[in-house]
């Protein structure tokens, strides 16, 4: 029933009506002081205030039950030529309509205008079950619900400024407003708090024509924020999901833990060996005695130091490296009173005093925690998340981080992230100061100087940099080897905190938002830094979503729906092989996941994941031939995936024909055959097998990973939402295209083995893979060319795309806008470093010894 009533705005005129104003007091729900302002404005002010004064009236009137308003408004916002508004005033009328359904049926059967496509009718229900987590009382329920309420409005609001950014414009035209990388880019997210946009709310409307292509970062970016959420709703009370049986989780992470403390100590035995050979090798030097001796004993006392003192060298950590600050209470609440109340909470079940909550000085949404008790637990979060997600998002991170305690993984991998900092933090300080002292003497050497200092002083400078190029390569290479290990139970991990951050809120639809959106916002920050921070990659384990992830899928999400992205995470039978590598689950998976959560507690899913097929035919507007194969389910195609992984099952093969070995050497041991018994047990053997079975692999890929690019093969500028979205592709596959953009990434020896190289396009970002024609000396050696110098400008790319858990493309040449060509080396080497690894194992099996 509708209920009307008078103007509550009562005796109040306001002496300077402005917008700011009405929000302000629209925020602190004054709703009739909001009316009083908003009303004045929506009649006087130019369209762009109008509308954004029409749309806070809406939520006004309908918080004073003023309905006949608030519909009337509606109706008049539905007929503005803007998608964003439209769908603003769709999304309020059918709400206002069947929260308030009309007294007199005949008078009222005017239909509203039709809404855009909505979700399945089985979804649009609003089902009364689901749980309010840590408040068993009514009292306690209520104000949860008023919580989740308030949480919603400021959503909604939240889009007004953005929704009527280009109302006075064309539907189709694009803005570029001009953004600064060092600030936090509010106006970014569709979902900030209303806080934000009253401080907004006065900005001038950018009058800019349509920008060319050329400023690729800030169109992305512009059209990213475009975006529309469904807003689906969260759970009130009830039920909760099962809880999973840990147990497997428990003996994984002491197999994990057992495998990064024997590959630690591996890796120093054999740094200690090498440095005393090398150093007999030398003339004038001798061995370093104490390498000789057994580390182990050392090895297991600093790593105890380490796990006890891990919460507070990370802290001094980020703090040296990246600004890290304490983050009081009062902050926190001011952005998410729910996020207070679960840590509330969780302090009380745990009997903890307080947790400490840090917070790092960046616009990039990131969160992570670290300790090894619950008492020195540490949440890290970032301003941006602050900024960008909304009330109930934030906490559902928060949620997550918490769930990290009660599954038992922080303890394990905080100490493997502070061991994995120590090589990290090598490369990136040698990197660092090398360029800085290059830098240095380029920019001229003082006049006081002796000329005798000035002429050595760049030998001296070059000796340096030769030295940190050599160390911070092999010490990159390292935090990756140790990294290895980690991957399983990183991966494993995110469907546990996923899982349990659900039943602490009761909001799947938060996290999927929250999620989507840090991915979103990791690629804008690549844009806007041009390159990946270091943060974000020595911190990844911990993080919600892991940035090589985000590269690509962050940044094209302004150009299709999210169900067509995800579409071959879901669909495609060989990705869980291909994530193999990854430090994070697939995305797609781990979102129908939390689909699957919402549809336990009957709630409408953030995202329609259910049928994603017919959704990229109808996204992408596919040709005949092309909706075949998206209809088509994608066979399992056992010869294809052994294939692709040729180079890992071959050593696994010779793994087996080790084991044979040494069998027959065992049983030869038994029966007296001495001749056969050294068999047993040699691990010559053991590394040996491996090392040729792995060059074996790479002998019978090769070819099909590499095939000859052909002019006429070459997929020129192809749609990049079409390459992302086949279902079947695999890296293997090798298309041959070509792709012009902006090369982003680290310059200097940062990046001398090209392992931060993008491909910025007008349609998203993509990670190249680059070598040198002479391998890693071609890297190391200054007077050659390598792609550093072409960082930052624009290119084409002619290369191999692979499709893959992490899409890519593995460059057959670089081409400047001058004409230079830069050809890789990648075929040329693989092929080299097969043949290295088959007369090194050859060689260790003869010897035996490695």
């Amino acid at each position: 029933m509708i209920n009307n009533k008078s103007s509550a705005t009562g005796d109040y005129v306001p002496e300077k009506p402005s917008l700011k104003a009405g929000l302000l007091a629209l925020k602190q729900k004054n709703y009739p002081q909001a009316i009083a302002h908003l009303e004045i404005i929506s009649q006087q002010e130019p369209l762009k205030q109008k509308l954004k004064a029409k749309m806070g009236l809406i939520v006004a009137y309908e918080q004073t039950k003023q309905i006949d308003k608030a519909i009337t408004l509606c109706r008049n916002l539905t007929k503005i030529s803007n998608d964003e508004i439209q769908t603003f005033a769709h999304r309020h009328l059918q709400e206002l309509l069947k929260k308030y359904p009309p007294k007199n049926p005949k008078k009222s059967s005017i239909s509203a205008p039709k809404p855009p496509p909505l979700p399945p009718p089985h979804q649009q229900q609003k089902i009364q079950t689901g749980f309010v987590p840590f408040n068993p009382t009514s009292e306690q329920n209520a104000s949860a619900k008023n919580n989740q309420k308030q949480s919603q409005k400021n959503i909604n609001l939240s889009n007004i400024n953005n929704s009527v950014k280009n109302s006075n414009q064309p539907s189709d035209f694009v803005e570029h407003p001009q953004s600064n990388q060092n600030d936090i880019d509010t106006e970014k997210n569709q979902t900030q708090p209303l806080s934000t946009e009253i401080n907004n709310s006065n900005s001038k409307p950018s009058n800019q024509p349509h920008k060319k292509s050329t400023d690729i970062a800030k169109d992305i970016s512009d059209r990213s924020s475009k975006i529309i959420w469904r807003e689906a709703g969260r759970a009130k009370g009830g039920r909760q999901l099962k809880s999973p049986n840990l147990t497997l989780f428990w003996l994984e992470k002491i197999v994990i833990g057992a495998s990064l403390y024997w590959l630690s100590l591996t890796i120093l035995k054999l740094t200690l060996d090498i440095t005393n050979d090398f150093l007999v090798w030398m003339p004038y030097f001798r061995p370093i005695q104490i390498f000789y001796r057994d580390p182990t004993r050392n090895f297991i006392i600093f790593l105890t130091v380490l796990f006890v003192f891990s919460p507070w060298l990370i802290d001094g950590l980020l703090i040296l490296g990246y600004g890290l600050q304490n983050l009081p209470t009062t902050t926190l609440i001011n952005y998410s009173k729910e996020a207070n109340k679960l840590l509330r909470s969780f302090c009380q079940k745990r009997k903890i005093q307080k947790i400490k909550l840090k917070i790092l000085p960046i616009d990039v949404p990131i969160a992570f925690s670290y300790g090894w008790l619950p008492r020195f637990f540490r949440i890290v979060v970032s301003q941006g998340l602050l900024d960008k997600l909304a009330e109930d998002e934030i906490a559902t991170i928060y949620a997550r981080e918490i769930s990290h305690v009660k599954n038992g993984d922080f303890w394990l991998m905080s100490i493997a992230t502070l061991i994995l900092q120590i090589p990290y933090t090598i490369y990136w300080q040698l990197t660092f100061w090398a360029d800085w002292v290059l830098d240095f003497v380029e920019c001229g050497l003082p006049d006081f100087l002796p000329e005798f200092i000035k002429s050595c002083l760049p030998i001296l400078v070059s000796g340096f940099r030769v030295f940190a190029a050599i160390i911070s390569t092999l010490s990159y290479g390292l935090y990756w080897l140790l990294k290895f290990p980690i991957l399983w139970l990183s991966r494993r991990r995110v469907y546990y905190s996923d899982r349990l951050a659900c039943n602490l809120t009761g909001n799947p639809n938060g996290l999927t938002r929250s999620i989507l959106k840090i991915t979103i916002e990791m690629a804008n920050d690549i844009q806007n830094q041009g390159k990946v921070r270091n943060l974000l990659e020595s911190f990844e384990l911990l993080m919600p979503v892991g940035i090589n992830q985000a590269i690509t899928v962050g940044s094209v999400c302004s150009h299709s729906n999210f169900e067509s992205i995800f579409n071959w995470d879901i669909v495609n039978p060989y990705s869980h092989w291909l994530a193999i590598n990854d430090s994070h689950p697939l995305l797609g998976k781990r979102l129908k996941i939390l689909s699957l959560y919402a549809n336990f507690w009957q709630l409408e899913t953030e995202l329609n994941l259910e049928n994603l097929n017919a959704n990229a035919i109808e996204k992408n507007q596919l040709s005949k031939n092309q909706k075949e194969k998206y209809l088509t389910t994608p066979s399992f195609n056992l010869q294809k995936l052994l294939l692709q992984g040729a180079p890992f099952f071959g050593m696994l093969i010779g793994l087996l024909f080790a084991g044979l070995f040494w069998l027959i050497g065992g049983i030869s041991s038994t029966v007296g055959l001495w001749r056969l018994d050294w068999l047993w047990g040699d691990i010559s053997i053991l590394v040996g097998s491996l090392a040729i079975g792995f060059s074996i692999g790479i002998f019978i890929r090769i070819n099909h990973f590499f095939p000859d690019i052909k002019p006429a093969k070459i997929l020129q500028h192809p749609n990049l939402l079409e390459l992302l979205t086949a279902p079947e592709t695999l890296p293997l596959d090798s298309q041959p295209i070509q792709l012009k953009g902006q090369l982003l990434g680290k310059s200097g020896i940062s990046n001398l083995l090209g392992q931060d190289l993008i491909l910025q396009t007008t349609e998203g970002l993509i990670k190249l893979h680059y070598s040198s024609q002479l391998g890693p000396i071609g890297n190391l050696w200054p007077a050659l060319t390598n792609s550093d110098y072409l960082v930052g400008k624009s290119i084409t790319v002619t290369g191999w795309w692979r499709r893959g858990a992490i899409p890519w493309i593995d460059i057959n040449n670089l081409k400047a806008d001058n004409g230079q060509i830069i050809n890789n080396g990648h075929p040329v080497w693989s092929t080299i470093v097969a043949c290295i690894f088959s007369v090194w194992g050859v060689y260790m099996i003869y010897v035996g010894r490695f």
